[in-house]
């Protein structure tokens, strides 16, 4: 049992509350994430993703891998991050090594997914401002 809504005897719920969430032993974790709508266009299902445990800084312990399984096919609006899409990445594993012992993740921790979109080289990731004020200076009005 992973919430439950009611901790007394004889309390009341409202009708359509949620009494209880139950999580089985076996179940197997997923991340539930956002996608921003400016980031969209380049998300498809199947791309590799790297999860970082925000309980578990990725410096010291590392972080999962795992790939988009479901991408919502319509955007929600979210007031501090305008249009988003709810996106679901399965993990490859569901444990952190944390000082030699394996540690199973829990529903409900907090992560952060990095999509991996295409691959740039540092050469070209270092020249690329340069190439836009090259092709806006060689433009006429």
């Amino acid at each position: 049992m992973q919430q439950l809504a009611v901790h007394t005897i004889g309390g009341v719920v409202t009708a359509a509350q949620s009494v209880m969430v139950i999580v089985p032993d076996d179940y197997q974790l997923h991340a539930s994430v956002w996608i921003l709508n400016k980031d969209i266009g380049f998300i498809r299902q199947g791309q590799p993703a790297v999860i970082k445990i925000e309980a578990f800084p990725y410096t010291r312990y590392g972080y999962i891998t795992g790939k988009v399984e479901h991408i919502s096919y319509d955007a929600i609006e979210n007031e501090k991050l305008g249009l988003i899409y709810a996106a679901t990445i399965k993990l490859d594993k569901d444990t952190l090594m944390i000082d030699g012992q394996p540690v199973r993740l829990s529903a409900g921790m907090n992560l952060t997914a990095e999509i991996k979109t295409g691959k740039r080289s540092v050469l070209d990731y270092l020249l690329s401002p340069l190439q836009t004020k090259l092709d806006e200076s060689l433009k006429q009005r």
